[in-house]
C-alpha cells in the first residue's frame, strides 16, 4: 500500500544503566514490576508520545491528555505488585489510556458535555495533512486531499484505521481495545478501504502500493 500514516515527534533522550532497547516488553515489564525505577522510565519515555498523541485525538484537551497520562503512570507504579504479565507494553498502556480518558471525562460532566466527544463513548478522531506520508513526490494539496477523505469515514472506522496504521497494533488488540469483536475490526477496515478506494488518487496510489 502507498499511503503510511505515522508521526514523527521526537523521543526524550535518557542514559539507562540497563539496555532496556535489548530486551522485550515481558522482560521490561517484569523488571518495572519488581520496583526497578530504570525499567519504569524506560517505559515512560518510549511510550509517552504514542500515548499523547493517541490521546489528543480522542479529547483534542491537552490538559486532559496530560492529566490522564500522570494518573495512568502514577497508579501503574503503586499498583505493579497487583498488574499481570503483558504481551505488548504499548497496547496495554493505550488501553488503559483510553479508559482512563473517558472515565476522566465521566467525572467533569461539564467537559464532557462541552467537548462533545465521545457519543456512545466513541471518539471522532479527525487526520490531517502534517500525518500523511505518501511514498511518492506529493503537493501539498494532494496530501490534504487525502486527509480531508480518511476524515469522511465513521467514528469507528478512523479509530480503527489509526490504530493499525499509526500505532501498529495488532486486529485483536484493536478489537479488546475498542471493546469490539476481532470480525467487525475487520469488517470496519474492509469498509474503510472500500470507501476509499472510490476516490480516484488513493485508488491509483492504492494499487501503486501493492
Amino acid at each position: 500500500m502507498a499511503i503510511h500514516m505515522h508521526l514523527v515527534v521526537n523521543q526524550p533522550k535518557e542514559i539507562f544503566i540497563v539496555d532496556y532497547s535489548s530486551q522485550t516488553d515481558a522482560e521490561i515489564w517484569n523488571d518495572f514490576k519488581k520496583g526497578e525505577e530504570l525499567a519504569f522510565s524506560y517505559i515512560y519515555y518510549k511510550f509517552f508520545n504514542d500515548l499523547y498523541y493517541y490521546g489528543i485525538k480522542i479529547t483534542n484537551s491537552e490538559e486532559i491528555v496530560q492529566d490522564s497520562i500522570q494518573e495512568l503512570f502514577a497508579s501503574i507504579w503503586k499498583n505493579k505488585d497487583q498488574l499481570g504479565h503483558v504481551h505488548s507494553i504499548k497496547f496495554y498502556l493505550l488501553k488503559s489510556l483510553r479508559r482512563g480518558i473517558i472515565r476522566h471525562l465521566e467525572r467533569d460532566k461539564k467537559q464532557y458535555l462541552r467537548l462533545s466527544i465521545f457519543g456512545s463513548r466513541q471518539p471522532d478522531i479527525a487526520f490531517s495533512e502534517e500525518e500523511i506520508t505518501i511514498q511518492e513526490e506529493a503537493s501539498s494539496e494532494k496530501k490534504q486531499h487525502i486527509s480531508n477523505l480518511l476524515n469522511t469515514l465513521s467514528k469507528r472506522q478512523k479509530e480503527v484505521i489509526y490504530l493499525k496504521y499509526y500505532e501498529n497494533l495488532e486486529f485483536d488488540e484493536i478489537a479488546e481495545l475498542m471493546v469490539l469483536n476481532y470480525q467487525s475490526v475487520i469488517n470496519h477496515v474492509h469498509k474503510a478501504f472500500k470507501k476509499l478506494r472510490k476516490d480516484q488518487d488513493f485508488a491509483r496510489l492504492y494499487i501503486a502500493g501493492k
